[in-house]
C-alpha cells in the first residue's frame, strides 16, 4: 500500500456538472435502489429456508440443490450481466431497471408451481436473469450521481440494502413457516393446493412490483465523460476493441480485484446459503428459529460491516492510498478467517452464531470495496460494462460455486449430510485466506491502473487501440 495520491480520491466538481447531492436528487435515488435491492435479496436468498421439504418433495440431493440456489441461478445473472452492461453505457437506465425487477418478480412467483428439478432451475434462472440488471444500473447510476469522494458512502449505504434483504428474506421466510405450521399442502383461493415452501415464493414474489413507480421516478442523469464533463450521446461508448485493450494492458489489476472479491463473496453467499441447515443439522434448531436469528445476524452485522468498510476505505483514500478498496479488501479476509474457522466447531448454537457474525461483519467489506473498486478501475464510459464484467466473475464464480463446494464436500468427501459442519470447518477459513492473499499480491499493479484509469478513453473501436489508457 503506498500513499500515492489520485484525482480520484480529492476531485472537485466540474462546473458543467450539478451536484445532485445538494438537491436530493442523488440521495433520493440511493434510497429506491436500496428499495429495490431488498426485494432482490429477499426473492434471491428465502430458498435457504427451504432446503429440507424441497429436498423431500422433489427427491434432490444437497449437491442438486446447491445448484438451484447457486449454479443455475449465478450463471443466468453472470450470462445476462455482459449484454446489461453493455444497454447500460447506451439505454435508459431506470427503463433497464424496471424491467428486470418485473422478471424476476414474476419468476419468483412461478417458484410456487414448479413440480420438477428442471422447473426449479428454469424459475430460478428467470429470477437471475433479471437481477442482473441491478448492480450495473445501480454502479452506473452511483457514478454519475455522485463525486468520487462521495461514491464510496453512498455505495456503502447502498449495499446495506443486501445484508438488509438478505435478513428480511430470512426473517420473513421463518415468519411464514411458523404461521403455517407443520401442514404439507396449503389450499389457496384459485390456484388450489399446494406444497407449503411453495407459499414462500408465491407471498414474497409479487411485492417487489410495487417498487415499480419508484424506478421509474429516478433521475437519469447526462452521461459523463472521463473527467466530469457531459457527454454528447451514447455514441461516445468505448468500443468492443478499446475495452479488450483497456482490460489486456491491466490484467493484472482486474484479476486481482476480481479474484480477492470473488472468493469473500464465496465465503459469505456458500456459508449463508447454509447456514440455516447447519444450525438445525448439528444443533438440532427448527428451521423456523434458525431462519430467524441467523437472519437477524445477518442484518446487523452485515449492514454494520459495510458502513465499516466503505468509512474506512473512504478515509484512506482521502488520505492519498489510491489503492484503499483493495487494501481492505484483503485485511477484512485476514481478520474473518479465524471466525470462519471457528463457528463450525462451536460447541452451541449461540457461539455459532456470534462466530459466523463476526465473519459476516469483516466479508460484508467487499459489497462496497467490490463495487467502488471497479469504478476506480475503469474510466467512466466503460463503468456499465466494466460492472458487468466483474458481476459475470463475482456472481459466475462466487455465487455459483460458494453454496456447491460446501454441498460438494458433504456429499462426496465426508458422504453424510450430518457432517455439514466439516464441510464448513474445511472451506471457509480456505476461502478467507486465498482471498488475502489475492488481494495482496495485487496492490501495486491496483495502484497503476487506477492512477491512469481517468486519462481520456476513446470513444470508438476504430480508433487506434494504442492511445487506450495504458
Amino acid at each position: 500500500m503506498s500513499p500515492l495520491r489520485s484525482d480520484a480520491s480529492s476531485p472537485s466538481l466540474s462546473p458543467s456538472r450539478p451536484d445532485l447531492t445538494r438537491s436530493g436528487v442523488a440521495w433520493y435515488g440511493v434510497l429506491v435502489l436500496f428499495v429495490v435491492q431488498i426485494f432482490s435479496f429477499v426473492d434471491r436468498q428465502a430458498m435457504s429456508l427451504l432446503i429440507a421439504p424441497i429436498k423431500a418433495d422433489l427427491g434432490l440431493s444437497d449437491t442438486q440443490v446447491s445448484l438451484v440456489i447457486g449454479l443455475g441461478f449465478a450463471l443466468a445473472y453472470a450470462v445476462a450481466g455482459l449484454p446489461v452492461g453493455r444497454l447500460v453505457d447506451r439505454l435508459s437506465r431506470p427503463a433497464i431497471l424496471t424491467a428486470g425487477l418485473a422478471l424476476w418478480c414474476c419468476c419468483t412467483f412461478l417458484c410456487g408451481f414448479v413440480r420438477s428439478f428442471p422447473q426449479l432451475a428454469l424459475a430460478r434462472s428467470g429470477v437471475g436473469i433479471g437481477e442482473a440488471t441491478g448492480t450495473p444500473v445501480v454502479v452506473s447510476l452511483l457514478g454519475d450521481w455522485f463525486p468520487p469522494q462521495k461514491r464510496g458512502i453512498a455505495f456503502a449505504i447502498f449495499a446495506v440494502s443486501a445484508y438488509v434483504g438478505t435478513g428480511l428474506a430470512l426473517v420473513a421466510g421463518s415468519a411464514i413457516l411458523h404461521a403455517l405450521g407443520a401442514q404439507p399442502t396449503i389450499a389457496l383461493p384459485v390456484i388450489g393446493a399446494v406444497r407449503t415452501w411453495q407459499v414462500v415464493f408465491l407471498l414474497i414474489g409479487p411485492v417487489g412490483l410495487l417498487a415499480v413507480p419508484l424506478v421509474l421516478s429516478l433521475h437519469e442523469p447526462r452521461r459523463l465523460r472521463d473527467g466530469s464533463r457531459p457527454s454528447a450521446s451514447a455514441a461516445e461508448t468505448p468500443g468492443l476493441r478499446a475495452v479488450l485493450t483497456y482490460y489486456r494492458r491491466h490484467w493484472s489489476a482486474f484479476a486481482s480485484q476480481h479474484a480477492a472479491s470473488t472468493l469473500l463473496a464465496m465465503l459469505f453467499y456458500g456459508t449463508s446459503a447454509w447456514m440455516p441447515e447447519f444450525l438445525r443439522r448439528t444443533y438440532g434448531l427448527p428451521i423456523a428459529q434458525a431462519g430467524l436469528w441467523f437472519g437477524c445476524v445477518t442484518v446487523v452485522a452485515g449492514s454494520l460491516g459495510v458502513l465499516t468498510g466503505g468509512l474506512v476505505s473512504g478515509r484512506m483514500l482521502k488520505g492519498g492510498y489510491v489503492d484503499a478498496r483493495l487494501c481492505v479488501t484483503g485485511l477484512a479476509a485476514l481478520c474473518a478467517l479465524p471466525f470462519a474457522a471457528a463457528f463450525p466447531n462451536a460447541a452451541a448454537s449461540g457461539s455459532a452464531l456470534a462466530g459466523a457474525g463476526a465473519m459476516i461483519f469483516f466479508t460484508a467489506s467487499i459489497s462496497t470495496t467490490g463495487s467502488t473498486g471497479v469504478q476506480e478501475l475503469a474510466p467512466a464510459r466503460m463503468r456499465g460494462l466494466a460492472a458487468a464484467v466483474y458481476l459475470f466473475v463475482f456472481n459466475g464464480i462466487g455465487l455459483s460455486l460458494g453454496p456447491s463446494l460446501f454441498a460438494i464436500l458433504t456429499d462426496h468427501v465426508f458422504g453424510d449430510e450430518g457432517q455439514l459442519w466439516r464441510a464448513l470447518a474445511v472451506g471457509a477459513p480456505a476461502l478467507a485466506f486465498a482471498a488475502a492473499a489475492a488481494a495482496f499480491v495485487g496492490l501495486a499493479p491496483y495502484r497503476a491502473c487506477v492512477t491512469r484509469s481517468e486519462e481520456p478513453c476513446p470513444a470508438r473501436a476504430s480508433e487506434d487501440p494504442a492511445s487506450v489508457t495504458a
